[in-house]
C-alpha cells in the first residue's frame, strides 16, 4: 500500500462564511491568521446554496470564499456538498428521499437525507461534483477534497421499491437460484423459503426476529451502496484533479459501514472524534479509535473533527476543561494523525449546532477557548519534522466488522454482549500500561507482531484458521476468547463444537457456555501456572465450559457447578503459544495477564509511568520521537528512558525525571 504523507500540518475548522456577512468573512481573516490557522473545511453542507434549483447555479458566493482564503494564504479543504440535498430535489424527485425499516418516510429538513441508490440522487450528485470540480481544479486555495460527510451515519439504510429491487438482483447476482440462496441462507427456518427473486424481503418490521444470514447480507450490500456512491465522487475528483488528494471522515464508535472495505479508495484517513471530555471518560478511549484509524491504511491519518470544547448532541455536554484540548490533540499525534482539523470554526447563530462549541465562541477572541487554539496552533510549525513518522507496535488487535455486525444480530445467549466492549477489555490495559498496540483487520500479515490479540472472534472466514497457525507454529503468540469460532462467513455454525477451525491451535472443546446476569458474577482462580499472574480475579458476563485436548489450564472457575473446571487455558502450538480466555475478567487479571504475556515476547512498556500517564514512540529514518502525556489534573514526575531528550513543544533539552503539569503533554525528539 503506498504511503501517503501530507504536505503540512493542517490546523483549522469547519468554515461557513455563508451564514454570516461579509465583514465577518473580513474579521475571520484576522483571526485565523492571530490563531495560526492555515486551513478551512468549507461546501460541506452548501448543495442548496449553490444550486437554488435544477436549472440554476450560483458560484458567485463560493468563488469569493475561496479567493479570500487564497489571498490570505489559507488552504481549503473543499467538500463536494452532497451531503445536503436542496429541498427542491425532495420536492420534485421524491425517490431521493430514504424510507425506514417501518415503510415510513425521511422528509427533507436536515442533513445526509437522501437514499444512496436513488438514480437521480447519484445523477444530479455527479453533475454537482464535476462542476465543483472543474470550476476549482486550479484554483490555488484547493489543498484536498472532503467527499460527502460521515456517510451512512445518520440513514444506515434505505427501504425504498429501488433498494429492495437492487438487493434482490445484488442476492441473485451472488447465489445464482432461489435454492442455492434458501440453503445458504437457512430459510427453511420458520418456513421462510424463497421461489422468486422478488419474494427476498429486506429485513423491514415483521411479527418476530428474522434470519440473522439476511441481516448479515443486507449490512454488506448497504455497504457497498454507500461505496459505490462514494466512488462516482471520488471517480470524477481523479479525473479533473488527478493529484488533489481525496479523503472522506470516518466514525470509529459506530458500526454502519466496513471502513477496512473503504480504505484504498481514499488517499489518507480521516475521523470525527469526539470522545466525552467528562473526567470519568478512560483516556483510552480516543487512543482506541486513533489506532483504529492508524491501521486502517496502516500510516498518519487525519483528526478531521474535533470539539474545540463541548459537543450539543449529549444529554448533557460539558467542557474541555482548560488544557484538555491540547492534550487530546497531541494524543492523537501520538497515535498517527498529522493534522488538526475542529468542527467548528466560528460558532453558529442558528440552527441546531449553535450550542457546539467552536474556535471562535459567540464571544469573540476574548475566551479561554479562543487563547487556548491560539497557543495550540502557533506550536505546529515546530513539530512539522514529525509528519509521516511511524507509530511503532509490537501488539496488534484484529477488528472484524462481519463480526461485530453478526455478534451483534444475533439472538441470544445475552444480549449485554457488545463487540466493542470486547475490544476496548484488551485494548485499555495495554494502553494503561503503555504497551502500543495496532489495530489490524482479519486478513492483515501478522508476522510483523509478537502479540495477536482476536477478542470474540465469533465469525471465522475462509484464510484465518490457516494465518493463525501459520503465525503462532512460527513462534507468535495469539489469544482469542470466549465465543470464538462459532460460525463460518455465512453464519451458519460449525459443527464439532467450537471454537471450530481454531480448536487445533488452541488445543481445546467449548462444551456448552453460560451467559451471566449482570449482578452475578463468578470468579477465575490463577493455579501457579502462569508466572506473575496470581490469585482471584473476577469473570463476568460469559463462562465457557471447556474440554481439553492438548490445551493446559492455567485458572480455573471459582463457583457454580463448573467450578474446579479451565477458565484460562494455553496450546503450545509450534514454536508458540495460543491462549484462550473462557471468560470475561476484570482489569485487574487483564493488566497482569496481558504484561506477563507481552514480557515472555520481549515486548516492553514505552515508559513506566504513574497512573493515566501516557508515552507512544513515532518514528522515521532519522528520528524518534517520545509522546509522553499526563491525563491526571494534578501534576506528576516521569522518569525518562535513559536518553537525552529535545523537546519540541518548549526548544529545551530534557532527560531523567521531569515533571508534567496537568494534563501537560511532551513531545521529545531522542538525541
Amino acid at each position: 500500500m503506498k504511503k501517503f504523507v501530507l504536505s503540512n500540518i493542517y490546523f483549522g475548522g469547519d468554515y461557513t462564511p455563508e451564514h454570516f456577512g461579509k465583514e465577518v468573512m473580513e474579521e475571520d481573516m484576522r483571526l485565523m491568521k492571530k490563531a495560526g490557522v492555515n486551513i478551512a473545511t468549507i461546501n460541506v453542507f452548501s448543495w442548496g446554496q449553490l444550486q437554488p434549483d435544477e436549472d440554476t447555479w450560483t458560484f458567485e458566493w463560493l468563488d469569493e470564499v475561496m479567493n479570500t482564503l487564497a489571498k490570505n494564504g489559507i488552504s481549503a479543504d473543499l467538500g463536494t456538498a452532497t451531503a445536503s440535498t436542496p429541498a427542491w430535489m425532495a420536492k420534485k424527485y421524491p425517490e431521493i428521499l430514504p424510507i425506514d425499516k417501518n415503510g415510513l418516510l425521511f422528509y427533507h429538513g436536515s442533513r445526509q437525507t437522501f437514499n444512496p441508490n436513488s438514480p437521480k440522487y447519484r445523477e444530479l450528485s455527479k453533475k454537482l461534483v464535476r462542476k465543483i470540480a472543474e470550476r476549482y481544479k486550479d484554483h490555488p486555495a484547493l489543498c484536498m477534497w472532503h467527499v460527502n460527510n460521515e456517510l451512512s451515519h445518520l440513514v444506515n439504510y434505505d427501504f425504498s421499491e429501488i433498494t429492495i429491487k437492487k438487493f434482490q438482483n445484488w442476492c441473485k447476482e451472488k447465489y445464482g437460484t432461489c435454492e442455492n440462496l434458501n440453503n445458504k441462507w437457512g430459510l427453511h427456518f420458520w418456513g421462510n423459503n424463497i421461489y422468486q427473486w422478488d419474494e427476498l424481503m429486506p429485513p423491514m418490521r415483521t411479527a418476530h426476529q428474522v434470519s440473522t444470514t439476511l441481516l448479515l447480507e443486507w449490512k454488506r450490500f448497504t455497504n457497498e451502496c454507500y461505496m459505490e456512491v462514494a466512488r462516482d465522487e471520488i471517480a470524477i475528483l481523479r479525473e479533473v484533479t488527478p493529484n488533489v488528494p481525496i479523503t472522506t471522515n470516518f466514525l470509529y464508535e459506530f458500526k454502519t459501514l466496513d471502513y477496512f472495505a473503504w480504505a484504498d479508495m481514499i488517499d489518507f484517513i480521516s475521523v470525527s472524534s469526539f470522545p466525552d471530555p467528562k473526567t470519568t471518560t478512560h483516556p483510552g478511549e480516543a487512543a482506541l479509535s486513533h489506532d483504529f484509524m492508524r491501521g486502517l491504511k496502516d500510516q498518519p491519518f487525519v483528526l478531521l473533527e474535533q470539539a474545540p470544547s463541548q459537543v450539543n448532541w449529549r444529554k448533557v455536554n460539558v467542557n474541555k476543561k482548560p488544557g484538555v484540548m491540547r492534550l487530546w490533540s497531541y494524543q492523537g499525534m501520538a497515535h498517527g494523525s498529522d493534522s488538526f482539523m475542529f468542527y467548528q470554526w466560528r460558532a453558529s447563530v442558528q440552527g441546531s449546532e449553535k450550542f457546539h462549541s467552536a474556535i471562535v465562541p459567540h464571544i469573540g477572541e476574548n475566551s479561554r477557548v479562543f487563547k487556548e487554539m491560539t497557543q495550540f496552533g502557533r506550536e505546529l510549525p515546530s513539530l512539522k519534522e514529525v509528519l509521516g513518522s511511524d507509530v511503532q507496535a509490537d501488539v496488534a488487535i484484529v477488528l472484524d466488522y462481519n463480526n461485530w455486525w453478526t455478534v451483534e444480530f444475533t439472538p441470544g445467549p445475552t444480549a449485554l454482549l457488545k463487540y466493542l466492549e470486547n475490544l476496548q477489555a484488551y485494548h485499555y490495559p495495554l494502553f494503561e500500561q503503555n504497551i502500543t498496540t495496532d489495530i489490524i483487520s482479519y486478513d492483515r500479515d501478522m508476522s510483523k507482531y509478537k502479540v495477536v490479540i482476536a477478542p470474540l472472534l465469533y465469525m471465522v472466514k475462509p484464510g484465518f484458521k490457516e494465518s493463525v497457525e501459520k503465525f503462532v507454529s512460527e513462534g507468535g503468540t495469539f489469544i482469542t476468547t470466549f465465543f470464538s469460532g462459532v460460525v463460518d462467513e455465512m453464519d451458519r455454525v460449525f459443527q464439532g463444537g467450537f471454537p471450530g477451525p481454531l480448536s487445533d491451535v488452541l488445543g481445546l472443546k467449548v462444551e456448552e457456555f453460560e451467559a451471566m446476569k449482570p449482578y452475578i458474577n463468578n470468579s477465575l482462580v490463577m493455579n501457579d501456572k502462569l508466572p506473575n499472574v496470581s490469585g482471584q480475579f473476577e469473570s463476568r458476563l460469559w463462562c465457557d465450559i471447556l474440554q481439553l485436548g492438548t490445551a493446559q489450564s492455567l485458572a480455573e472457575y471459582g463457583s457454580d457447578f463448573f467450578k474446579g473446571t479451565p477458565a484460562l487455558t494455553v496450546n503450545n502450538f509450534g514454536k508458540g503459544k495460543a491462549y484462550y480466555v473462557a471468560t470475561l475478567p476484570g482489569n485487574e487479571f487483564m493488566r497482569q495477564f496481558l504484561r506477563q504475556v507481552c514480557a515472555e515476547k520481549g515486548v516492553k512498556p514505552v515508559l513506566e509511568a504513574t497512573e493515566k500517564v501516557e508515552a507512544v514512540v513515532r518514528s522515521n529514518k532519522d528520528n524518534e520521537y517520545l509522546f509522553v502525556m499526563n491525563h491526571n489534573y494534578e501534576p506528576v514526575e516521569v522518569t525518562l528512558p535513559d536518553a537525552e531528550y529535545f523537546d519540541l513543544l518548549t526548544q529545551t533539552t530534557m532527560k531523567g525525571t521531569i515533571r508534567l503539569d496537568a494534563v501537560q503533554p511532551v513531545v521529545l525528539r531522542k538525541n
